[in-house]
């Protein structure tokens, strides 16, 4: 799909720094700004590099200061607020932003035309743009930019004092004093900080300027989330181009490593880059637009893990790194649905050396720290994906190799592991005490629990079955008949208990926790998950209840409250400092992820069972996913954001771009699509 924007997005810098979008280059690295080439946060940059996949993530350059003389007179097209100073307003001369898949702007100065593009290059940390200049013979016209360096880790902040450290040279220079900057095309340079260097290539001029710090540069969505609005960067050489012909281009290329200018290089980066999206498009099981979109939106969350070899899922842009549970929600949406069952098994066979006490990795952390192990519900869901992942590609050849990692999953939450996780009396799965934090609901201010879960989570009992079930019929593949008896006779026990605890009659649909409490009658978005297993306990009528529950109050077009708003604790806003949002984080704020498993369970329901609402239901769903559209061009082009408002839901929050979001929502895109095509 291609989104465009017109000047009515950007009346004001306000205006048009509200949406962004993102390219991501499988390492960890990306390419992230505003639609009008500004800053909106401090973790968004024209080149964030990736030392080490995909973690050690390094702020290179920040943006750049880009400046158009036409006849004598200058215009600076770079837009940005600015604290303490004047805002750059270059939005004013710009006509258009363009992304399909990659960002493109459109200035027009009088009879003036530049158009400018960024590509990132898959695979490598390295970034390139390039301006087109369009002018008329008789016109005297020149491009000056300037590179906005910081050169810092992700996170960290740059100090002005720093702005010293800085020098550029030609990489080729005999010695560190050797300045004389001449173009040559071929030749690579670099910026020096320390025992850090970017390197860099054009066909435009280079000269070298006195450090000059720059900003502070105003990030207004950090300051509406509580986080440091303000940040510093630092200029010490210029990129200039005079355009000699009616027709004039400037390439700037910026990696890590070693780089040549060479005729085409852009044109041929670009084509590759399209090559690319047009062989994921090609592989997705998707057959409709907003499919194939969100199958290449998808992209942007596979990336290599230097650590263990094999590939990851980076949980959202621009905060995030790679968790279990997150992992193990969006791998089916962002590895099957799309057709890379490849990259698919390589995620499995990472999580499955890992295995520890029955459990999985919730984060895999960089250096000589161990994984984190504070999940309940990802080693479940592990078992579920890989029988969704057989399934689904038919890689019935994986079973016997990867049968044996779960059977100690399975007898550990049987007998109890670490965590407080032990299978009760009854046969459901608790979970969980003091301030330990074990489902997906796992805020914690201080020494306070805003989303108190301990005790038998709904949806891991709901995980607990379907897990039996799959280790049953996996054992009967493998002919290991009496350990199927054994997994059947106890998903059976399970099942038989899991209604009549669960029920709340009050409210028609199922408890949120056992745990005794109060919070355990609330109604949340987690019973959702019930209905969506690759095996479920309920009948027809309780699951229709529980989608209508869900429907009338917690659903909305981009995603689930995750509390009704009737419930006195309900937060209409996620917005302020960490501990403010912190405590609105599950107190009713809407969750993109869990629609796609809505969607689902009603897709699963119109497939099992005649009723007569079924045309009003698929009518729901098919207006639902067509508003995805909309939401699409909200907040980071192309891309699912994290959360939203509880209350009335009009902008992302949290990070602009989620992996779980954009993989559910495709699952349910899909099986909306089979369901029409049925």
């Amino acid at each position: 799909m291609k989104f465009e924007f017109k000047k009515d997005a950007w009346t004001s810098i306000e205006e048009g720094e509200k949406n962004c979008y993102l390219v991501a280059n499988g390492l960890g690295g990306y390419n992230s700004m505003n639609l009008v080439g500004g800053l909106t946060r401090g973790d968004q940059a024209l080149f964030m590099a990736a030392k080490k996949a995909p973690n050690v993530r390094w702020n290179m350059i920040t943006g750049v200061l880009e400046t158009l003389t036409v006849d004598g007179t200058e215009y600076v097209l770079t837009s940005q607020r600015m604290q303490e100073k004047p805002d750059l307003e270059g939005f004013q001369y710009l006509e258009s932003f363009t992304f399909d898949n990659y960002p493109e702007w459109v200035f027009r100065i009088g009879d003036v035309t530049v158009n400018k593009k960024i590509v990132m290059v898959h695979g490598e940390n390295t970034v390139a743009m390039q301006y087109e200049i369009s002018k008329k013979a008789e016109e005297k016209v020149s491009l000056m930019v300037a590179p906005l360096l910081r050169v810092t880790a992700k996170n960290t902040a740059f100090e002005p004092e720093d702005a010293e450290k800085f020098t550029v040279r030609e990489e080729n220079s005999k010695t560190a004093d050797d300045r004389t900057l001449k173009t040559v095309c071929g030749s690579c340079y670099q910026v020096i900080k320390g025992e850090d260097a970017i390197y860099f290539a054009t066909n435009g001029t280079v000269a070298e300027t006195k450090p000059t710090v720059f900003g502070p540069l105003y990030f207004s969505q950090d300051e509406r989330d509580g986080r440091d609005e303000t940040g510093f960067t630092v200029y010490n050489h210029t990129i200039c181009l005079t355009a000699e012909q009616e027709q004039s281009s400037l390439t700037c290329v910026f990696s890590t490593k070693p780089t040549e200018f060479r005729e085409n290089y852009f044109e041929a980066k670009l084509q590759e880059y399209k090559t690319y999206i047009n062989s994921l498009v090609e592989a997705s099981k998707a057959t409709t637009e907003l499919g194939k979109q969100l199958a290449v939106s998808a992209d942007a969350y596979v990336s290599e893990r230097e650590s263990t070899g094999g590939k990851t899922i980076l949980a959202g842009f621009p905060f995030f790194e790679d968790w279990g549970r997150d992992t193990m929600i969006a791998l089916p949406g962002i590895t099957m649905v799309t057709g890379r069952f490849e990259e698919c098994k390589s995620i499995l066979r990472t999580f499955a050396k890992y295995v520890h006490h029955g459990l999985l990795p919730n984060l895999f952390p960089e250096g000589d720290c161990n994984p984190m192990y504070n999940s309940v519900d990802a080693p479940l869901l592990f078992i579920n994906t890989l029988y969704e992942y057989i399934k689904f590609s038919g890689d019935e050849a994986f079973l016997p190799e990867i049968f044996p990692v779960l059977e100690p999953i399975v007898e550990a939450y049987k007998t109890g592991t670490d965590f407080h996780i032990k299978m009760d009396a009854d046969c459901l799965i608790q979970a969980g005490a003091d301030l330990e934090q074990l489902t997906w609901m796992d805020v914690r201010v201080g020494d306070h629990l805003p989303t108190p879960r301990h005790g038998k989570p709904v949806e891991i009992n709901a995980y607990w079955y379907s897990a039996l079930k799959v280790m049953e019929e996996f054992a009967r593949k493998l002919g290991k008949a009496v350990q199927a008896e054994d997994y059947a006779s106890l998903a059976e026990r399970v099942k038989e208990v899991y209604l009549p605890k669960f029920w709340n009659e009050a409210e028609n649909c199922l408890k949120d926790v056992l745990s005794g409490n109060s919070e355990e009658n609330q109604v949340r978005c987690n019973q959702i998950w019930a209905l969506t297993q690759p095996f479920t306990m309920l009948d027809a009528e309780h699951e229709k209840a529980v989608i209508e529950k869900v429907r009338a109050e917690l659903y909305t077009t981009i995603g689930l409250r995750t509390l009704s708003p009737k419930d006195p604790a309900f937060h209409e806003i996620y917005i302020g400092p960490v501990q403010q949002r912190d405590r609105a984080y599950h107190q009713g704020t809407t969750w993109a992820f869990p629609l796609g498993a809505y969607y689902r369970a009603c897709i699963r329901y119109i497939k099992q069972y005649e009723f007569a609402e079924k045309e009003e239901w698929k009518k729901h769903i098919k207006d639902g996913i067509q508003a995805l559209e909309q939401w699409l061009q909200e907040g980071c082009v192309a891309q699912i954001a994290e959360i939203y408002d509880g209350g009335t839901p009009t902008i992302s929050r949290g990070c602009y771009a989620q992996a779980w979001s954009v993989g559910e929502l495709l699952r349910a895109v899909y099986d909306l699509e089979q369901l029409e095509r049925n």
